[in-house]
């Protein structure tokens, strides 16, 4: 069987400063990051099988990080495109956008901070898919269903505060949770009416909870349920006339 072998290297850094100084919050950090991949990918008009590799060294984690992927392609015919994929991936303990902002709870400020040991977030992700095709007279039309599940290790959280920093603000860290998983449907539709209008729909039904129950605030009751995650959201785009 054909194949093809991608490989490569890759290296970013980010620096960053931010002083708030109302507030008296200053932030510095440096983001260095080594990667190197290699996959490759056995196909024909029917199948297809891809396997590879990442490793990626963060000079904010003490160890080398290997995300692994892998991916299956079946075509019984040119009308249905079945598949079925692994990957895994990593969110690495630094400052994000989000951690940047100081908001307003209750009339306080809230500020962001990390916890001290904070550790990588791990996932590994889990698909499989059909992509189904067909012509009805002048309209084209294509339904994807797809299945995912990601299992989440050391996953990032946050959690309130008793004690105000020493500006007077309060405080929530960031820190390493139990475990958490992610899973559901999502269906997607799209009709070509000759070549000059499209329709495109979809919806996703998806859980999202924590293995344990996580505590965000003291007077908030403990639950397994991850704060802004709908399990119900979907899409619709406004037809298109080309």
């Amino acid at each position: 069987m054909p194949s093809d072998l991608t490989l490569g290297a890759e290296y970013n850094y980010d620096g960053l400063e931010d002083e708030v100084i109302g507030y008296e919050r200053y932030m510095k950090q440096k983001v260095r990051i080594a990667g190197t991949y290699l996959q490759n990918e056995w196909k024909n008009e029917r199948w297809s099988l891809l396997v590879g590799g990442r490793l990626d060294k963060h000079n904010l984690v003490d160890h080398v990080i290997f995300s692994p992927r892998a991916n299956l392609r079946f075509n019984p015919n040119r009308s249905i495109n079945l598949r079925a994929s692994y990957a895994g991936g990593f969110r690495a303990p630094q400052a994000f956008d989000e951690d940047l902002h100081v908001s307003l709870v209750g009339g306080e400020r809230l500020v962001t901070r990390l916890a001290d040991n904070l550790k990588e977030e791990r996932s590994n992700s889990f698909s499989v898919s059909a992509d189904l095709y067909h012509t009805f007279g002048n309209v084209q039309t294509n339904l994807l269903i797809e299945g995912f599940y990601t299992d989440l290790n050391d996953v990032f959280s946050t959690r309130k505060l008793a004690q105000p920093d020493a500006q007077g603000n309060e405080v929530q860290e960031r820190y390493n949770a139990y475990g958490a998983k992610v899973y559901g449907l999502n269906i997607e539709g799209k009709a070509a009416y000759a070549s000059w209008l499209e329709l495109q729909a979809g919806v996703t039904l998806q859980k999202s909870r924590y293995d344990q129950s996580v505590e965000w605030d003291e007077d908030a009751p403990k639950e397994k349920k991850m704060l802004r995650t709908p399990d119900l959201y979907g899409f619709s785009r406004q037809p298109s006339i080309r």
